[in-house]
């Protein structure tokens, strides 16, 4: 299958990125030796730069499979530089493999679920478009105004558009979240190298249960997930010292705000851990950690800017400019309160009701509440409202209190990312990592460790293992026999997310003009239906504005709105 080969040009092209990055920083002396660098560590370096490097690109270039072939030249060119370190990287994980038997029976059941078509009710609005506008263009000015959630500045679909390779196979792939998705397990599933193994079993379930059906699709909310919940996982491993891991602990905090702004609060994470450092701290290493984080913010809010005339988009508090290419305002005002509507009420677009928006909290909760669809979504959050009470509890208790200072931070920063969760957008997968760390990183002083590394690798890989046996047996019942899905016709390219499959192009899609002349596409039953898929034949939007223009004579030069121009016209009178 041909995201196989994908998901290992990306993971080992990062090894090599990340390992060049760890060889530099070592010769610079930037870094103290803290003991051995885990391969994933060094993975996860590489994924940041590889994202910060797109991001830069996205200015000048399109971000399409061109840019993915340099980066693998490159990465052929570094592990020929550093072989023998490859080598023995490559050497430890056939190694470990043999000690984590069931992650190749997990291993099995991604490569099944891979082959289906993604069903994210998101992917054919805005996420599967955004990644083909990457891949056609440069990042272009004002395209927001086609659709406002174009405008939604992910570096996932950057990263995404790269490693689609629409044109060379027929239709775009999306092997990123697989690799993500097996990259995190595969630490989950290393028992012996954490001081928590409870906890990583319990996350892996956790992660096994709500995001496999992630892993096949173009979604943000995955790596929105894995990514913030590792980092905290590093956290509560660090090793004191100004090493390797803790520059991949800043790389990933300023990697998970570019990819989703609701990890905005991992931010916060910074003020401990570099409280907690200051022993270590000179000059040159917080110019290091400043740059790391000026690296990521500068090119992303730049994005914001050129896509939608704000600072950062839906937030139009932050309205600092006067771009003819800005989005209208009230279209920006609809953008923020609908992802605040959606995540407390689950009340489609085109039944939107501002006023909801205004209820005090004692009604909108109830409300919340009975629309959880997820029989596990109910008790989670409970246990992540209760869990101060359970952190209050160990200071009665002497010999909690030690485990209790420990994981105080790191608590404190996940109960913050969980009350930004709960007061903004309450959709739960817009806080997983929060929820389920608020959840459980109380509980770490109370919860039985099992005797032994042989007694506790037995139990960790028996219960691992049964997850990934319920998944493939799930597949085979309800896609197979049920469904009876094809899965021999999509063994070798996955089910393409597509409009062929929904009906005749006619009758899905209405051709309309703007008042400018442009030709744009709206779907057959808009508001109501929003999907766009993978057509770029013609400008496609859910929605029509008539005010829609360029603002030159090639797409490239960018969309306006010409209430936009009109009103600028007036304040410059």
């Amino acid at each position: 299958m041909i995201l196989v080969l994908l998901w290992g040009a990306i993971l080992v092209s990062c090894l090599a990125y990340g390992l060049f990055l760890y060889k530099v920083l070592t010769a610079c002396q930037l870094i103290d030796e803290t003991g051995p660098v885990r391969g994933s560590e060094l993975i996860l370096a590489g994924l940041s730069l590889l994202v910060g490097v797109l991001q830069i690109a996205s200015f000048f270039v399109p971000t399409n499979f061109y840019l993915s072939a340099i980066w693998l030249g490159g990465a052929l060119v570094i592990a020929g530089l550093y072989r023998s370190g490859m080598t023995a990287y490559v050497r430890q994980f056939w190694e470990k493999q043999k000690q984590i038997p069931v992650f190749w029976l997990l291993f099995l059941a991604i490569v099944l679920y891979s082959t289906l078509s993604p069903d994210h009710f998101d992917s054919g609005i805005y996420h599967l478009p955004s990644i083909r506008w990457n891949e056609r263009f440069p990042v272009i000015p004002g395209l927001g105004n086609l659709h406002g959630r174009l405008a939604f500045n992910s570096s996932f679909f950057v990263v995404s558009a790269a490693w689609g390779l629409t044109d060379l196979v027929g239709q775009t792939l999306y092997p990123l979240n697989g690799a993500i998705f097996l990259l995190v397990c595969w630490r989950l599933m290393s028992w012996k190298q954490t001081q928590y193994p409870v906890l990583s079993l319990l996350l892996l379930l956790l992660v096994l249960y709500y995001l496999t059906r992630h892993v096949f699709s173009p979604t943000p909310d995955l790596p929105a997930t894995l990514l913030p919940m590792t980092m905290m996982l590093m956290w509560l491993d660090q090793k004191p010292g100004f090493g390797f891991q803790l520059v991949v602990m800043v790389l990933l905090i300023a990697l998970c705000v570019t990819i989703k702004l609701a990890t905005i609060p991992i931010v916060l994470a910074l003020i401990p851990i570099g409280w907690a450092v200051r022993p270590y701290l000179t000059v040159s290493r917080v110019a290091l950690v400043l740059s790391i984080g000026l690296a990521f913010a500068v090119p992303w809010v730049l994005r914001n800017i050129i896509l939608s005339g704000y600072l950062i988009y839906p937030f139009p508090g932050l309205d600092l400019f006067s771009f003819d290419w800005k989005i209208p305002i009230e279209r920006t005002h609809h953008e923020r309160d609908y992802v605040e509507f959606w995540a407390k009420f689950r009340i489609h677009e085109a039944y939107m009701n501002v006023n909801y928006l205004k209820m005090s909290f004692a009604k909108w909760v109830p409300m919340w509440w009975e629309r959880q669809g997820n029989f596990f979504n109910r008790p989670i959050w409970v246990v992540a409202v209760l869990s101060p009470l359970v952190m209050l509890s160990h200071l009665l208790a002497p010999k909690r209190r030690v485990a209790f200072n420990v994981l105080l931070m790191p608590y404190l920063v996940t109960l913050a990312g969980f009350l930004f969760w709960f007061l903004s957008a309450p959709d739960f997968r817009f806080g997983y990592a929060f929820i389920w760390l608020t959840a459980l990183i109380p509980w770490l002083p109370i919860l039985p460790e099992p005797a032994g590394e042989r007694m506790l690798s037995l139990w960790c890989n028996r219960l691992a293992g049964s997850a990934s046996v319920i998944l493939i047996g799930f597949f085979v019942v309800y896609y197979l026999v049920i469904k009876h899905f094809p899965i021999q016709q999509y063994a070798l390219i996955p089910k393409p997310l597509s409009y062929r499959d929904k009906g005749a192009y006619e009758s899905l899609f209405t051709l309309r003009h703007t008042r400018s002349g442009l030709e744009v596409l709206n779907p057959v039953g808009s508001p109501l239906e929003q999907n766009c898929y993978e057509e770029e034949g013609k400008l496609c939007a859910p929605f029509f504005y008539p005010d829609l223009e360029l603002r030159g004579t090639r797409i490239e030069e960018g969309f306006r709105s010409s209430l936009q121009v009109q009103k600028q016209m007036s304040l410059n009178k």
